[in-house]
């Protein structure tokens, strides 16, 4: 249980700054692969150790019950992956493009 006032003001700031590191994550991930320049990776890393970390604030916080303990962790995981997947994705969609295009021409 919550001993603490602050530490609900501790909790919703954990929460803003998860959905903010989750979305510089997929950005910093998007433009590293587009320029492929070192510093976006580690930009990239930076914000997913920062999602990580708030994740942990949230699920080892009193506040939370179990179930939504069990969704940060879960929505954490999906979050990881969602780049990667998204990225094949509009690697599918230009491929599919160019298809399109060359028969057009042809």
């Amino acid at each position: 249980m919550m001993k603490n006032p602050f530490e609900v003001l501790f909790v919703l700031g954990a929460g803003f700054f998860y959905i903010l590191f989750a979305g510089a994550y997929a950005f910093s991930y998007t433009v590293f692969k587009m320029s492929g320049k070192n510093i976006y990776k580690q930009l990239m890393f930076a914000f997913l150790v920062g999602m990580l970390y708030t994740s942990y604030i949230l699920t080892t916080n009193g506040i939370f019950d179990p179930f939504w303990k069990w969704l940060i962790g879960f929505a954490t995981a999906v979050y990881i992956f969602i780049p990667f997947g998204m990225w094949k994705v509009v690697l599918k969609i230009e491929e599919h493009e160019k298809e399109l295009k060359r028969k057009g021409e042809s």
